[in-house]
């Protein structure tokens, strides 16, 4: 019977942590509402789709895709990388990433480069998680001319100036979970040419 006891508390102990572990999933879809707002624009309003998807236990694709529409201008940004997740606890992971950026402007034009990412994950309570860390991306618009101050009618430019797409930016979001497979994430990121915020239903696999 004791025998029957400690192998019965072995395999709970062994569930409970795989749980735990299991509570930061990186396969999982969300869409929802999107904001931006930029220096010399209108706030904008709009939509993103995110996604991951896991590879191995520390290894996994990313994407997404964002557009927010600001009066007479829109502006688009696809994000596609991998990302490197190290556990360092059975609640909270270390985060590394790189992405391919691509941006279509309509007050600029088309870019693309590279971004940069590192932070952390936490499973603080079984129904709740948390994230933070520093986004860095670098746009090459090839010289093109972006709008420093715009008029909205008719739309154009008041000054305007060398297009610059590099921006680092600082992040928070969160998680509340319905249930392990549903849940909504919410996100807001800072940064000097840049703040926006997301907030959608996930769906992890």
């Amino acid at each position: 019977m004791k025998l029957h006891h400690a192998l019965a508390a072995t395999l709970l102990a062994g569930a409970s942590a795989a749980a735990s572990a299991g509570d930061l999933s990186y396969t999982y879809l969300e869409a929802g509402y999107a904001r931006s707002d930029r220096d010399a624009l209108d706030n904008g309003n709009g939509f993103g789709v995110r996604g991951s998807g896991a590879i191995t236990d520390s290894f996994h694709f990313f994407g997404g895709y964002e557009r927010t529409d600001h009066d007479d201008f829109d502006l688009a940004d696809w994000r596609a990388g991998i990302g490197y997740n190290l556990a360092v606890s059975d609640n909270v992971d270390l985060i590394a990433r790189v992405s391919y950026e691509k941006a279509d402007y309509d007050i600029i034009g088309d870019g693309d480069g590279y971004g940069v990412e590192v932070g952390v994950r936490a499973a603080l309570t079984p129904a709740f998680e948390a994230s933070a860390g520093v986004r860095h991306r670098d746009i090459d618009f090839d010289g093109q001319i972006a709008c420093i101050a715009v008029v909205p009618t008719p739309p154009g430019c008041v000054f305007a100036a060398e297009a610059d797409g590099s921006d680092t930016a600082f992040y928070v979001g969160g998680q509340y979970k319905f249930n392990p497979q549903w849940g909504i994430a919410a996100e807001v990121s800072f940064s000097d040419a840049d703040n926006r915020v997301f907030l959608g239903p996930r769906i992890s696999f």
